[in-house]
This record gives structure tokens, sequence and C-alpha cells, in this order.
């Protein structure tokens, strides 16, 4: 054989070789990518899982669980407080609004105080834009206002915010900040008996401007919350009680 044909050989045994090194590459590729995915596939169901049957956690109450029970009206929000209240406060959320839970863990406090000591009114738009769980907690709410312990139920729902609020964690709930017999309660929720009110409160948001959560008025007055404080808020109230 001439050293030609060696040379010729000896360079196609090695693009033979290389090519086979490549093929393995990509299969180990291949491989790791498919590991990967079954590991974020499967670590997603699993959190969902946690997420829908994971019961919620005790939560402390305002002591408000005993209040008269709520008219739920289409269209019309949940009225939290006193009536007479000098201040009147609307406020959109959702609850599976992350910037929500951000939102009540600053100011939901001031709020609570506010309504609790009579000088303001909550006007509640519970909003069910994100997912279904949205949903269900918003019938949840309507259904926890008209058995009388919807603020209770309210402070709840956001102190759960990563639950998936499926209609077992909904009635866990309800079990623990107003204890007594809530079977009532359990088959609103169950039926969905609030779920065409809910639809309403998206469209009335939309009819009143609203297209992002939170989002909160004073007196009608448009809060701006990238700027606001929970102490300014505080002195807004206190001012607007007084004139």
């Amino acid at each position: 054989m001439s050293a030609g044909s060696r040379r010729a050989q000896e360079l196609a045994r090695q693009q033979a070789l290389a090519a086979a090194k490549r093929h393995r590459e990509r299969r180990i590729g291949v491989v790791a990518a498919l590991v990967v995915l079954v590991l974020l596939v499967g670590g997603g169901i699993g959190f969902q899982a946690w997420r829908t049957r994971r019961a919620p956690d005790a939560v402390p109450t305002s002591g408000a669980a005993s209040l008269a029970p709520v008219a739920i009206t289409d269209g019309k929000p949940i009225v939290l407080g006193q009536a007479d209240a000098p201040v009147k406060l609307a406020l959109y959320e959702d609850f599976h609004c992350p910037h929500c839970a951000e939102f009540e863990e600053a100011y939901g406090s001031v709020l609570t105080a506010a309504r609790e000591s009579g000088k303001a009114e909550i006007e509640l738009y519970p909003m069910s834009f994100i997912d279904a769980g949205s949903e269900s907690a918003a019938n949840a709410m309507a259904c926890a206002a008209e058995a009388g312990f919807g603020a209770s139920y309210y402070e709840g729902l956001f102190a759960n915010a990563t639950l998936r609020w499926s209609d077992g964690q909904l009635i866990a709930l309800a079990d623990q900040v107003a204890p007594g017999d809530t079977e009532r309660f359990n088959s609103c929720v169950r039926s969905r008996a609030n779920a065409g009110w809910a639809a309403s409160i998206d469209a009335a948001a939309d009819a009143n401007g609203v297209s992002s959560t939170p989002t909160l008025f004073l007196d009608g007055a448009r809060l701006d919350l990238a700027n606001l404080t929970p102490e300014a808020l505080q002195t807004k109230i206190d001012e607007a009680a007084t004139t």
C-alpha cells in the first residue's frame, strides 16, 4: 500500500472516530435535556400538588368573625366595616396576585385598624383574572361575607397566598377563622354559588377603569401606591376622617 493510501485511510479513520464522538455527545446532550425536562415537569407537578393539598396555616384574625352577614349583589363590592364610616376605601385585589400579597403585608394593618376603629369602610373588589384559584377564592370570599365572617376570611386568604385554593383548602380556612357551623358556607363554595358575582366584579372593575391589582381609591381618588408608605396612608385616612 502506498504512503498516500495509508494517509487516506488514517484520515478516514480519524474522521469516523470524530463523527462517532460527536454522535455520542449529541446522545448524551439529548438524554441530559430529557432528564432536566422530566425533573422540571415532575417538580412543577409536585409543587402544584403541594399547593393544592397543603392545608392553610392557622392565621390570627382581627376578631371580626362575628360580623353581620353581608349581602352580595352583582357588580357591587363586598363592604367591610361600618356603612357610616367617614372614609370610603375602594380596594381592588386578586387573591393570587403576588403584588396584592405584598400590599397586604405592608398596608393590611393600617386598613384593618381604620376599619375596626370606624374610620373607614372598605369596598372590596376581589378580581379573578390570574387563574382558577383566583376565581375559587373570590367565590369563597363572597360566601364568607354572606356567612358573616368575611373580614377574617379575607385576612386568611392573603395570609396563605401561596395555596392553590382548592375547595378543600377554602373550607379548611373557614374552619380556622370561623370555627362552628360552616355547612352553608361549605355548600356555597362547592356549588360555586357566587361565580356569577365574581365575574361581575371583573366587569365592574373594567367599567371603573381598573385593569391591575392592587388598586386603592380613597373617597374616589386613586392613590399612587408606588409612592405611598403605610405611614402616609394612615395620615391620608386620618385627615379624610376629620374633614
